[in-house]
């Protein structure tokens, strides 16, 4: 059985590199946790 979830954790979301990252996996279909 193959899981093909993608869960990316960014820390440092909320402003900058971070945001820019937490929304690049989101648009690429990442859950993302912040």
């Amino acid at each position: 059985m193959a899981d093909d979830r993608k869960v990316a954790l960014v820390t440092g979301g909320s402003s900058g590199i971070g945001r820019a990252a937490a929304e690049m996996f989101a648009q690429r279909g990442y859950r993302v946790a912040l």
